[in-house]
């Protein structure tokens, strides 16, 4: 019952900075199958990594329509505006 453990204590699995390989396939086997079963990923794909390092990267570093770089004025605005607003809260 419950979750299955960690693919940490696997062996051969790829550590560290991710090769332009990598990326290459993993955007395109997401692009093909969609987002999801993340622990089944890496086999089906062909990666030596873990699940969750691969949910990781797409989400924080592949995904389309991540931006990235400074925010625009008018961004900058509006946070001051919800922060006014809300303050701190995140709930």
């Amino acid at each position: 019952m419950g979750r299955r453990p960690c693919c940490s204590k696997e062996e051969g699995l790829n550590r560290g900075a991710w090769t332009a390989e990598e990326d290459r396939i993993l955007t395109d086997y997401v692009k093909a199958h969609g987002e999801g079963r993340w622990a089944n990923l890496p086999k089906r794909a062909g990666l030596k990594r873990c699940g969750k390092s691969c949910r990781l990267r797409w989400l924080n570093y592949l995904r389309p329509g991540i931006k990235r770089g400074n925010i625009s004025p008018d961004e900058e605005e509006l946070i001051m505006r919800l922060h006014k607003l809300l303050g701190n809260r995140f709930n």
